[in-house]
């Protein structure tokens, strides 16, 4: 869902900066007003994906590293 507002943010900053009167203008709101806040939000998407998934596999890991001891544990017991 995040995608499709980054899209309407990029098409609307995008026409505002080519609407500037002077090419300097244009280049500065594509740089401050476009560039830069969606390649912070492209960060912040990966950066949380990946914790997402380091987080997941840290579980996994340890629920795997569990039925491994408790395998070894049970035939002890009998």
């Amino acid at each position: 869902m995040w995608h499709i507002v980054m899209i309407g943010y990029v098409f609307t900053t995008f026409m505002f900066a080519i609407a500037q009167p002077s090419l300097a203008r244009v280049v500065i709101y594509l740089i401050f007003w476009t560039i830069l806040p969606t390649a912070f939000v492209i960060w912040v998407a990966i950066t949380r994906r990946r914790n997402k998934i380091m987080k997941w596999q840290e579980q996994q890991d340890h629920a795997q590293r569990l039925q491994l001891e408790n395998e070894k544990k049970l035939p002890e017991n009998e």
